[in-house]
């Protein structure tokens, strides 16, 4: 019985074809941050007092402002009365209070 012999060339057409489509894979995959890299935060925009008062209680708990690093950072700045909790009135009062001039 002969036995049926592929020709070399036609064997690494095929296995070309076949890792064509897992080298591009590769290609689009971007690389991993290094372990020791800092973590990069995404920027946090139009954080309204209505979106970080999740639970609805007119209020902004410091568990509530988490969500947004600047609003966890300035917490003791707006929470103007010192009871853990930020108010619509606290909120008001910092931003009007902020030692800026209007613009004449």
């Amino acid at each position: 019985m002969k036995a049926f012999r592929i020709p070399s060339r036609l064997m690494i057409v095929g296995a070309v074809a076949a890792v064509l489509p897992l080298t591009a894979a590769i290609a689009q995959t971007p690389p991993a941050p290094p372990a020791d890299a800092p973590r990069q935060e995404q920027p946090q925009q139009g954080a309204t007092f209505e979106s970080l008062d999740t639970n609805s209680d007119g209020r902004i708990s410091k568990d509530e402002a988490a969500a947004n690093t600047a609003v966890t950072e300035q917490f003791s700045l707006y929470d103007k009365n010192g009871d853990g909790f930020i108010e619509k009135a606290e909120v008001s009062s910092a931003n009007t209070s902020s030692g800026e001039q209007p613009s004449q």
